[in-house]
């Protein structure tokens, strides 16, 4: 079920101001259950919000270790960093470009019925969100994430969240959701049209033009001039 921005947005204030008046640069931060005790949030809200601060310079996660205080991040637009977004998303999307294709290949080739089902039952999940207005970033995980699945790959099934935990951590700063959600919207139904006739090379050029049409909305960079296919 999402979560409320609302409460999401409260929990992101009240941990800012735990941090500013309790912690200093460097330091780390509780648990997660310690914090979901302290603030009365679950562990999705939770995690919603130490993004959104993260995001803005406020913490680092790091995986592993937990997540820890930054010097706060000065005031107005720090073009510098974005610049570091934007470069960090591009690489990121040029391993989805690599495996996230092949994934939607494999799946219409190896997916058993039920691992299809599946796959339109997230998509489903994701129509929902976008239609209500809700964040969409999760439900959309989890549809790419079945298509792994059902390709059968265990090692592809291991990288596809490595990936999407660092988008989450990067791709917040730059507040684009609201202009991607009528474009997955209809990348994501010419996905599924060739899913259910398992037509894989359809599948796959599907992907890659909704990675690509990803791509040009968050306006990324091609690296030393060239495009990603």
């Amino acid at each position: 079920m999402a979560q409320s921005p609302r409460l999401t947005d409260r929990t992101a204030e009240r941990l800012l101001q735990m941090i500013h008046s309790d912690y200093r640069p460097g330091e780390r931060l509780p648990g997660e259950a310690q914090l979901c005790q302290l603030f009365q949030v679950s562990r999705t809200t939770l995690r919603e919000a130490v993004r959104s601060l993260a995001a803005q310079g406020f913490l680092e996660v790091r995986r592993g270790s937990g997540t820890f205080v930054l010097t706060p991040p000065a005031t107005g637009i720090d073009l510098g960093r974005l610049e570091a977004v934007q470069a960090r998303l591009r690489d990121l999307f040029e391993i989805r470009m690599m495996i996230e294709p092949q994934a939607a290949r494999l799946a219409c080739v190896r997916g058993s019925d039920q691992e299809l089902e599946e796959i339109c039952r997230r998509a489903q999940e994701v129509a929902r969100a976008i239609r209500a207005g809700e964040d969409f970033s999760q439900a959309e995980e989890n549809f790419h994430l079945a298509f792994v699945m059902a390709a059968h790959n265990r090692v592809m099934s291991q990288l596809l969240p490595i990936i999407h935990n660092a988008l989450h951590e990067t791709w917040a700063a730059l507040d684009v959701m609201s202009l991607l959600g009528k474009l997955t919207l209809q990348d994501n139904e010419v996905l599924l049209g060739f899913l259910r006739q398992r037509d894989g090379e359809g599948a796959q050029y599907a992907m890659a033009t909704h990675i690509r049409h990803t791509i040009n909305v968050l306006n990324l960079p091609p690296q030393d001039g060239t495009i990603l296919d």
